[in-house]
């Protein structure tokens, strides 16, 4: 079996989704209740959309598994394990099907129906219906508040969703068809201009504590998206998100200097990154547009030359 099939299988799949839940809970419960970030329900999500939905127990069933462990041990504790990770994989379950509603309805030509659809309905709707069940869950089973779970539960998974499913789609549509998601050998030249520009300047924004600096990585990343291939931006968020993020934990950088609690400003760090990603997808979905339509020209072109009546 290739590297890339074992990546996208069920048990590395829930593995993966396991150590996301896990920094999850143990980095982002700050308040005791649910946690304020969640990545894993865009890797799950991502994932299951490139499969039929006859075969998505095969990672909905480890992966709700891994959510109870987690939950058990490290969370809320064993009487919400169980239903914390069935409303986690409905959760991925209604991103899914709303992913590919939207891109069978609007992809790939009508790009702004597909990103303000994506906003709403990915971003907003299904966390929001998942955060209502997550939050009424823990307040009938641990008398917690349900207002602020249900705050924590949208900011974190719907910024999560936003800031992280694009890049997990990406990612699981190369593996799932035995590909590596890294740029290709002639592509790495560039890549490795634009991955290590864009990690020294979000270096050195973290590394100073001046708020208005924050604007550069989030110009750069729009400006890669509209002239970059999407094997090379599609990775840049997640440096960002490893490099900022580790640097605001550590309490470097202009937003660890912020006046508000530890938790406010992870979440604010989250947002930052939602929005920049928010910022750049459009132009990314438009530059792949534009791909899909050039080579289906081409393609158009060449069959029509095949089709003319050769003299001589």
């Amino acid at each position: 079996m290739r590297p890339a099939q074992i990546l996208a299988g069920p048990l590395a799949t829930a593995i993966a989704y396991m150590a996301l839940a896990y920094g999850a809970v143990h980095f982002g419960r700050f308040t005791g209740g649910v946690a304020m970030v969640w990545l894993a329900s865009a890797l799950l999500s991502a994932r299951l959309v490139q499969e039929p939905f006859r075969r998505w127990w095969h990672w909905l069933l480890p992966c709700g598994i891994a959510s109870t462990v987690i939950t058990g041990l490290f969370g809320l504790g064993w009487a919400c394990a169980v239903p914390f990770a069935i409303i986690n994989m409905v959760e991925a379950m209604l991103v899914a099907l709303v992913w590919r509603w939207i891109t069978r309805e609007f992809w790939p030509h009508d790009i702004l129906e597909w990103v303000g659809s994506f906003y709403i309905g990915i971003g907003l709707t299904v966390p929001s219906l998942t955060g209502a069940f997550a939050a009424l869950v823990a307040w009938v089973i641990l008398d917690q508040p349900p207002v602020e779970n249900f705050t924590r539960w949208i900011i974190g998974h719907a910024l999560g969703l936003v800031a992280c499913l694009p890049v997990f789609h990406f990612v699981y549509h190369r593996l799932s068809r035995g590909r590596s998601f890294l740029p290709a050998a002639r592509q790495w030249p560039l890549a490795t201009l634009v991955f290590g520009s864009f990690m020294l300047l979000t270096m050195l924004v973290f590394a100073l504590d001046m708020r208005a600096l924050l604007v550069f990585p989030l110009v750069f990343l729009v400006i890669a998206s509209a002239l970059a291939p999407a094997a090379i931006t599609t990775l840049l968020p997640l440096l960002l998100i490893a490099i900022g993020g580790t640097m605001t934990i550590m309490g470097h950088g202009p937003i660890a200097g912020m006046d508000i609690a530890f938790g406010d400003r992870i979440q604010f760090f989250q947002l930052y990154v939602g929005v920049t990603v928010l910022a750049a997808l459009p132009l990314s979905c438009e530059r792949h547009r534009r791909i899909i339509e050039k080579r289906a020209m081409e393609a158009r072109i060449a069959e029509l030359e095949r089709s003319l009546p050769t003299y001589g």
